[in-house]
Formats: C-alpha cells, sequence, structure tokens
C-alpha cells in the first residue's frame, strides 16, 4: 500500500483535505506534511485540479502545462477519499 494512502492530518487541525473545508491548526497555506502524491495545486496559480476552483491565469487549466503533475495526483487524492471513508 502507498504511504500516502496512509496520510492524516495532524491531531486538531479541522481542516479537511479531501473537502477542502474547515479550520485548519497551523498557519501554512498548505499542509507541510502532504505527500507530494496528494498536491493537486498548481504550482504556478494555486488552482486546485479536485475542485477546479481558483483563478488560473492560463486559458484552459486542464491543459496548462505547469499543471500536469497536480492533475495526475486526482485519482490518488480519489483513491485516499476512498480509503477515508472505508477506514472510517
Amino acid at each position: 500500500m502507498p504511504v500516502w494512502l496512509e496520510f492524516q492530518a495532524c491531531p486538531g487541525c479541522g481542516y479537511d483535505l479531501a473537502t477542502g473545508e474547515g479550520e485548519k491548526s497551523c498557519h501554512h497555506y498548505d499542509c507541510p506534511y502532504l505527500p507530494s502524491e496528494l498536491d493537486v495545486f498548481c504550482p504556478q496559480c494555486r488552482f486546485d485540479f479536485v475542485t477546479m476552483e481558483g483563478n488560473a491565469p492560463c486559458d484552459d487549466p486542464m491543459t496548462c502545462e505547469h499543471g500536469a503533475e497536480a492533475r495526475a495526483n486526482v485519482p490518488n487524492v480519489e483513491a485516499w477519499r476512498r480509503a477515508r471513508v472505508q477506514g472510517g
């Protein structure tokens, strides 16, 4: 099983990384412990490829070269979400 499937937010963190809702207990913009395999934000503009939210400066975020790795991580996040639901 990939290590990133076991990722859990820090104790006391009220931010739901799967939905993007809640309050973070730290002052980091992004979780510093988030495995790179679960990072779905464009490194250039921070467009979220799971929620499809953000202000991408490019015409089509789904084809932008900067977001290729983040787009490739979307199936990982979906698998991680399923594992969270199944595991409780």
